[in-house]
Order: structure tokens, then sequence, then C-alpha cells
């Protein structure tokens, strides 16, 4: 008799898993966003595998990572410029679910009571235990396991197992696909999403049949199929008695089921697949590929139903501790933060695209919250996490903004530059989505986000592939945009000056001379120039023929030198500070003292004039920039930095207190740096912004990991090297992480007073501890340290 339950142990354990019952405090929605399971492509919330007559639809959620509807943007005044269609991503339709049925007298089985319902972060498997019961008293508990498949892109596995208790007798199962009718409601919050699927897409061919049931839809703007099907098999044999076809609604297909002593297992197959229409003899296209399309979800399920549940868990449950192999940060002495770590961890992994074709969003694939939009979140907060546990992953996500050039060269153009790209500030398809410019196309350091990522990524990694097919062609054509953004002021002593944007803090907004874009763009523009002297001398004639299919020469190359050279930073003798911008402190400052905490966050409280009138931050701006900046400005000029803006932060912003943490570890103050440590690494576990039922905040789960490798473990690349300043926080016994560096993995643990270096694979590995050289090789892989002393 086949059953679903085989977790062991390790598995079993309270720091590998989630529960209903600890986060009972909380709000379904967010244990709904908590328990979301994906694989990049598809990821839907966490929600029960059973459907009944209070079944809450409201924030109910399957998401197709890249797929999205074009929406026209309506302004009641428009001008030149501004963003002309949003993108959404893309909600497809509900097919996880079931509903039973009593045969004898058709009366429904309802949910009596919830037993369990958790995310076993070990395997990667949602889990749930329901107790069933009629009206006139029958019982049956419902045990459902939930995965979406790390080996196949495109499906869903859904385990069920009745146990019969005070019934026995044949049982309706209805197994189908709904499609989600439900309306989210409107809000003012620029953080919150609206996705429907009923209204954006239109069924074009579809079947209910006993082992296969499948639905085609086609989707206008842009032109989309989404084929959705399912298939079930049965340990013990189950008996198809019809269902309804396809419509508007959905489809479904009802089976009658023996329970009798024993339990009764069976699965359920959701094959989900997304494909963008050519424009070209569309109508030919869309049959040709919905034909494709249907014939490829048919094959898939029956593959499935082949290999079956056990064999899907093992190739799942493979890839899965690979992930955890590489990733997993094992933390001593806080269960509450192992536990949050972990969750933040796979969340990432769940949510980002690993085929070039997609990205990953600031709420991942688990709700809807900004509409499924790609930000430079990307860039500064997640890539790094994927640089140095999963680089293919990283690399993916870069392939992404390589294949959106030709939409950001466009961008470019239509803001009046006349050479280079311009990314937008938000997006799925490539396109900007942003309709308030201030806080969006403004933000022009999105192009030196792309940038860094590559630097970062490069000086990491030191794939030279990615530089020569894509790398180089993304930093060359985001450069070209500076030139034509700025200008040599003579008011400013012939210095680089960058007018009209904004910074990464939107409290901000339209500034001259932001620091954080003026940084990011100097150290773009130098990137760019040293990246081109290497491959000119790496290989020439391969450079020469860059530079001819970009249309470059050396005397633009000379420009971006003597840009990056004579950048202007502001600097403020007196303060021995870095100015946020021209004037931010001519502003007056905000009057924290006087806003009540229920006035937070300022965005939804009080208008933009309002608060670009004020000294007062979302989030990090400077602070942010000296990080990235490394060891191009002095340890005093950070401190001074930090002491000056951090009072003046609301931290508004998710992204704001892990930039702090390890802007506090750098500086030595380390309690400092573990407070915003836990604001960071709880953020979603523990609902800190009262918003996560919109979605996780994948920058900040990221942020929970740059805490502990770059601010606690102090990791930087300089000149080839790894480099660690590291310190264990004194609530903790003990940490310990893997990175991937140079072509080597390494393992680091923090015990005690002491930190080890072990290399796992490669030949040698040059690292620097505090001032001191150290190489692991083969023959001696490992050393041990003291821990960095408290200064």
């Amino acid at each position: 008799m086949q059953t679903f339950h085989h977790l062991d142990a390790a598995a079993d354990s309270s720091e590998w898993t989630v529960t209903r019952a600890e986060l009972e405090h909380l709000p379904l929605a967010v244990s709904e966003t908590l328990f979301a399971l994906g694989n990049g492509t598809i990821g839907t919330r966490g929600t029960s595998g059973y459907r009944h007559a209070d079944f809450p639809v409201d924030c109910e959620g399957t998401y197709v990572n890249g797929a999205y509807v074009s929406e026209q943007i309506h302004y009641d005044e428009s001008a030149y410029g501004f963003a002309r269609f949003n993108n959404k991503m893309l909600q497809v339709a509900d097919s996880k679910g079931i509903s039973l049925f009593n045969e004898r007298d058709d009366q429904a089985f309802g949910v009596k009571q919830v037993l369990a319902r958790r995310l076993n972060m070990k395997t990667g498997v949602f889990e749930e235990s329901l107790l069933l019961a009629t009206p006139s008293g029958e019982e049956i508990k419902l045990h459902t396991q939930r995965f979406v498949c790390q080996h196949n892109a495109n499906l869903m596995v859904n385990a069920f197992t009745l146990e019969p208790m005070a019934f026995r007798g044949p049982v309706v199962l209805v197994s189908g696909i709904a499609n989600n009718l439900a309306k989210g409601k409107g809000s003012d919050d620029p953080r919150v999403g609206d996705l429907s699927v009923a209204e954006n897409l239109s069924l074009i061919a579809g079947d209910s049949g006993e082992h296969i049931s499948y639905q085609l839809q086609q989707l206008d703007l842009p032109s989309s199929l989404i084929c959705h099907a399912i298939s079930h098999s049965f340990a013990d044999g189950a008996e198809f008695i019809g269902g309804e076809p396809a419509d508007a609604s959905g489809l479904t297909c009802r089976y009658r089921l023996e329970l009798g002593e024993d339990k009764l297992s069976f699965c359920k197959y959701s094959f989900i697949s997304h494909v963008f229409v050519e424009d070209d003899s569309r109508d030919k296209n869309t049959a040709e590929q919905g034909t494709a399309q249907i014939l490829l979800a048919k094959t898939e399920l029956e593959q499935a139903m082949t290999l079956g549940y056990a064999g899907h868990y093992q190739q799942h449950s493979r890839l899965i501790g690979e992930f955890w192999y590489n990733s997993d940060i094992e933390i001593s002495g806080n269960s509450e933060h192992q536990k949050a770590i972990r969750l933040n961890m796979l969340h990432l992994y769940m949510s980002a695209g690993r085929d070039g074709q997609r990205n990953i969003g600031a709420k991942g694939l688990t709700g809807p919250g900004y509409d499924g939009h790609y930000f430079w979140d990307s860039e500064i907060y997640i890539i790094p996490y994927f640089i140095y546990t999963q680089p293919e992953i990283a690399r993916s996500l870069l392939s992404f903004r390589f294949r959106s050039l030709d939409k950001a060269r466009k961008r470019a153009l239509e803001m009046g530059h006349p050479h280079g790209a311009l990314f937008p500030w938000r997006t799925i398809g490539g396109e900007e989505c942003s309709s308030y410019f201030p806080a969006g196309t403004a933000q022009y350091h999105i192009n030196a986000a792309v940038a860094y990522a590559v630097r970062h990524y490069f000086t990491a990694t030191s794939d030279w592939d990615f530089i020569w097919n894509e790398g180089a062609e993304l930093v060359f054509e985001s450069a070209r945009l500076w030139p034509s953004l700025g200008h040599f002021n003579e008011a400013r002593g012939r210095q680089f000056c960058l007018d009209l944007v904004t910074g990464p803090d939107e409290y901000t907004a339209l500034v001259n001379n932001n620091y954080y874009t003026n940084v990011m763009a100097k150290i773009h523009l130098a990137f760019a120039c040293d990246l081109a002297r290497q491959m000119g001398q790496q290989a020439p004639e391969n450079y020469q023929r860059l530079l001819e299919k970009l249309r470059m020469d050396e005397a633009e190359l000379a420009q971006w030198q003597k840009i990056a050279d004579n950048m202007y930073l502001p600097h403020d003798d007196k303060l021995d500070i870095s100015p946020q911008d021209d004037s931010f402190l001519a502003k007056k400052p905000w009057d924290f003292a006087g806003t009540p905490k229920d006035k937070y966050p300022l965005l939804l409280n009080f208008h933009p004039l309002v608060i670009y009138r004020h000294q007062v931050l979302k989030q990090a701006d400077v602070i942010l920039a000296n990080f990235l900046q490394d060891d191009m400005v002095p340890l005093s000029l950070k401190k001074n930095n930090l002491a000056f803006y951090e009072p003046l932060t609301t931290h508004d912003s998710t992204l704001s207190a892990c930039t702090h943490s390890i802007a506090y570890s750098e500086v030595g103050q380390r309690e400092q740096a573990f407070r915003y440590f836990e604001d960071t690494v709880m953020t979603d576990l523990a609902n800190l912004h009262k918003n996560s039922h919109y979605g996780v905040h994948t920058a900040a789960m990221a942020g929970s990991w740059m805490c502990v490798t770059q601010g606690f473990a102090g990791l930087r690349v300089r000149d080839g090297k790894a480099c660690f300043n590291p310190f264990l926080p004194k609530d903790w016994q003990g940490v310990s992480f893997k990175l991937r560096l140079l072509g080597c993995q390494l393992q680091i643990t923090m015990s005690g007073e002491k930190v080890s270096y072990q290399l796992l694979t490669g030949k040698s590995l040059c690292l620097q501890h505090g001032q001191q050289e150290v190489v692991l090789t083969q023959d001696k892989p490992a050393q041990d340290f003291s821990l960095i002393a408290e200064h």
C-alpha cells in the first residue's frame, strides 16, 4: 500500500520546519506566503490542498515567472517618455485542490479541524493534515504533500492520502483546474499587486478526460499561450465517472473511490507551460504552438504517471539536497535565527530564474506584491548570494539583463540619450513599468547596479566565457549612457556632475549629484575601461571585433576614463561626511519625535513633497555606497557617515536594515550590527513590515545572507584574493557556511574564539585573514585562526 510519508529525522527537526502552529499569531495569508513553493519558473502559494465552500480565494495564486500581462497605464496628465504599459506577473489557474463527497447522499466533506500545516525546508515540501466531516458526521483525515519539481520546470506534484475515521464506503473525488475569479482590493500602497487570470486569458481549447485533462488559454498582450494540464494516478484504482469540460471557470474530473479499513493514496500532477507567440503570422503560429504545447503537456504527464510520486520525489530531493549542501548556513545557539535564515535561502532558490529568460521578483514567486516586478534588488542584493553559492544561477540572472538590452537601448533613445542603454526601474518584459518617474525612471543607478553585478560576478568567478559572450556588452552599452546624462560643471571645478536623479533613498527625489549615483557611475565607468584593457590584452582580435560590433572606439573609452577620474563626489569638510546630494544638508530635519508610530511608513501617510522637503531617508543611500565602494574610502569617513545618516533613516524599506548591519560590522559596532541583522533575517518569518501576505521580501532574504558573510565574516574579494575580517556575534555559539570562490569551494566555521578555513574543492586558494596572508592547498586544506578582536 503506497503512502507518501517518508521524512527523515533531520528533516523533521524544528530547525528545518515552519509550522502553522508557530505562526498562529499571524494572518493565514502570511503563512501561505511562507509556505509557498517554486522552482524559478513556476511558483504557488502555500494554500490548502482541499477546496470547500468556505475556501478563501483572495490570495490564492500560482505564478509563471517571466510571463506577464501588459496593461496600458492611464494618466489624466501625461507627458512624453512616461511609461505606457505596466507588466503584471501572470497568475494562472489553480490546479492544486480537490474536493470530496459522500456518494451515498452527495454531502460534501468540509474542514472540521486543521490538524497540521507546515513547510519542510529540508525537502522543499508543503504538508497538511485535515480532519474532514460531512454535516451528518462522517469523518476522514486528508493528508497532503506538495512539491514543485526542481527537476522539471513545468511540473507540480500534489500527493493525497485518505485515512478512514468514522466513515467507510464510496467517496466521489472532484479534481480540476479552477480559473481565478477573485478580484483584489484597490490600494494606494505601491507595494501591493492585483493579479487576476480570468480577465486576461481566453480559452481556445480544452478537454476533461479520464487520464489527462487540459485547458489552453490565450493572452493577447503580449501574445502568449498558457497550457495547464492535470493527470491523476491511484494506488488502489479509481473509477472515472465523468467531468465538466473546460470553460471560463475551468474544468473538473470526477472519480469514485472506495474507502475501506486502509488508507487510500493518489497523486495529482499539474503541468503548466507558457510560450510567447511570434508576431508574424500570429494565427498560424498560435495554432501550431498551441498544438505543440498540448502535445508536450500530454507527454510530460504520461511520463509523470510512469515515474510516479516516489520517482519524482527522489529526483526533486536530490536537487534540493545539493542546494542545501552548497547554501546552508548553520547557526549554533539561536534556533529562531537558524530557522529564519534557512527559510530565506530556500525562497531565494525557489524564486530565481535559471534559464536566462527570467529574473527574480521583489516578492519572488510567493505573492502578487509589486505586480511581480524585477528591480535593482536582483543585482545589488540577490545576485551576490548566488555568486558565492550557485554561480550558475547568478550568471543566468545576468543573462536575463543581456536579453533585454535591445529594449534598454530603445528606452535610452526615448529618454534623450543618443547612445547606450537605460535599464527599466521596474519591469518583467524589459520595458519601463514605473508610472511615477521621480522615484522610478529617475533612478538611473539601475544601470550601474547591472554593471556592478557583472563586476562582482567576474571578480569572484573569473568567468571569461560570460564576459566575452554577454558581460562586456552589458557593461559597455550601459556605460555609454553616463556621458549624455551628466556634464563637466564649471561651478564644480570642471568635475563631472549628474543632475536631476534619484538615489536609492526614495524619500529624496530629483536631486543633483546624489552621492550614491555618482559613486556607482564612477565605479561603472572605471570597470568598463579596465575590462576593455584586459580584453584587449587577452584576445586583441576578438576585442576589436566586439568594438566594431558595438561601434565603439578608444576615444569613447578615453572619455569614460576621464569622467570616472573627474566624477564629482560631494564632501562636507565641516561635518567630514559625504552629503547625500547638493541640497540634502540644507533641508529641515524630519520631526521624528513628533511622528507617531502609526504614521510609518511615511509613504502611506504623507504626500511625497512633504517628505522630499526634509532630511529623512527611507533606506540606506550614502551608507550603501560606502559598502559597495569597499576600500576606496577610509573607514573614518564610513563611521562619520553612519553616525550622521542612521538617525535620519526610517528603514521603511526592507532593503535598509541589512546594509546598516554590514556597515556596523565593518566599523566594529557589533551590537548594532547584530540588531539590524535580526531585523533583516526576521523580516518575513515575523512579518515585521506587516505586508508579507503579499509575498516575501527577496532582497531582505538575500540581505540576511549578506549580514552573515559580508558583515560578520567580513567577506570581500580584492585583487584576486578572498579577504575576511570575521567575528562571532556574542549571542551565537557558532556559525558555518560554504562559499564558491575563484573556482574553489571554501567552508568557514566560527566557534568560540577561533575561525577555521577549509578548502573543500579546488587546487589552491589565496585568502587574507585580517592582515594575515593564507594559502590553502590540497596538501594543507585547513587552517585555524583567532577571531578578530573587538575594537
